[in-house]
């Protein structure tokens, strides 16, 4: 995880050469990135370095086929599909500004949950639990291997609070600059889940799409 770090820059740059694969894992992302991820990389690494701390990230698929190299799975012969999500972990202030953001696309669901467990929520249903990844094949009903559940991201958020501490507080001396450091983000950062319902406004094979340009938007202006 590198060096001590002394500022929030210092963590942020971790975060982005992990997705740049120059840092192998992270505690939350034990493995590379996914060749979906590929297509973005470097507009994601400089979402991390604005502060917007990716640990999950897909983008929308519209009809792609089962046999798709980067977004494919099921065997062949089906249709896929999956809507743009991101989670990230974010400052208050981050995650207010994308509380805006999100509020302003009404095409988009927001989810977030602190240390502390203080929740913000635009566009969420209670129990509103919604597919994020769906797939239709021959003589087969539709798959759904992926769901965002609202009750299953507070577990996970837990989990995910803790492996700051368990994973990268515990590297450094009690009260030191690098322990405090990490305490403070443990302690007031955001673990921020955004989901946009419009699976037809990403490409097959672009380098980008909306719900990142619009956090783009969001980090570049809360880091100028």
């Amino acid at each position: 995880l590198g060096n001590c770090p002394l500022v929030e820059s210092d963590i942020y740059e971790v975060f982005a050469r992990y997705v740049e694969g120059t840092v192998p894992h992270i505690p939350w992302c034990e493995t590379p990135l996914h060749p979906e991820s590929f297509l973005f990389q470097p507009q994601l690494a400089k979402l991390n370095r604005y502060g917007l701390l990716t640990v999950n990230s897909q983008p929308p698929v519209d009809s792609v086929p089962s046999n798709h190299p980067a977004f494919g799975w099921g065997g062949k012969g089906g249709r896929v599909y999956q809507k743009g999500y991101v989670e990230c972990f974010a400052s208050p202030d981050k995650a207010n500004r994308l509380t805006r953001m999100v509020t302003s696309h009404p095409n988009m669901n927001l989810y977030a949950v602190n240390y502390s467990g203080q929740e913000l929520r635009v566009g969420v249903e209670e129990g509103g639990v919604t597919a994020l990844t769906w797939g239709v094949f021959p003589n087969r009903e539709i798959l759904q291997p992926t769901i965002f559940d609202p009750d299953t991201f507070l577990v996970w958020a837990e989990e995910a609070f803790s492996l700051w501490s368990s994973m990268w507080l515990n590297l450094y001396d009690y009260e030191s600059e690098s322990y405090e450091l990490v305490e403070k983000i443990r302690d007031t950062y955001y673990l921020v889940a955004i989901i946009d319902n419009d699976f037809t406004s990403g490409g097959k094979d672009k380098t980008t799409f909306p719900l990142l340009d619009s956090l783009f938007k969001v980090g570049k202006e809360s880091s100028s």
